[in-house]
C-alpha cells in the first residue's frame, strides 16, 4: 500500500512539473475541467474539441472567460509553457533528429572514393 501511494505521488509530482506555474492543488481540479468540457460539448453540438475549450477559458483575448466565472476550474497560466516546455520539447524531439540527419550525411560522403580493381588486372604489362 505504501508503494502504491508513493508511486501515485511521484507520478503526480512529475506530471505537475511538466506544466509550470500549476500547483499540486490545481492538479486535483482536473476532474472539474473534464466535467466542464463535457458540458460545453453538449451545448455546442458541433466540432468542439479540447483545444477550443482551453482557448475559450484560458486565452487572454477570450470573451467567455471574462463574462462567466468558473471557480471550480483550475487556474492554469500558459505563459510558462513558452519558456519551459517548448524549449524542452525542442531539445528532446528535434535535436536528436538533426543529429541523426548529420550522421547519415557523413556516411554518404565516406563512399565517394571509387577504386576499380578490374582495370588493374586487365591492363597489359608495361615494358
Amino acid at each position: 500500500m505504501k508503494n502504491i501511494v508513493l508511486t501515485f505521488l511521484f507520478v503526480l509530482f512529475i506530471l505537475g512539473g511538466l506544466l509550470p506555474k500549476v500547483g499540486l492543488d490545481q492538479s486535483f481540479k482536473a476532474n472539474e475541467l473534464v466535467k466542464h468540457f463535457q458540458e460545453h460539448k453538449k451545448i455546442e453540438k458541433s466540432n468542439f474539441n479540447f483545444v477550443d475549450f482551453l482557448w475559450l477559458h484560458y486565452a487572454a483575448d477570450s470573451k467567455h472567460s471574462k463574462t462567466s466565472k468558473h471557480p471550480s476550474l483550475p487556474s492554469i497560466d500558459f505563459n510558462g509553457i513558452i519558456g519551459y516546455v517548448i524549449p524542452g520539447l525542442y531539445f528532446l524531439c528535434i535535436w536528436p533528429i538533426l543529429i541523426l540527419m548529420s550522421r547519415r550525411k557523413d556516411l554518404q560522403e565516406i563512399n565517394l572514393y571509387h577504386f576499380s580493381l578490374s582495370r588493374v588486372l586487365i591492363a597489359p604489362p608495361m615494358a
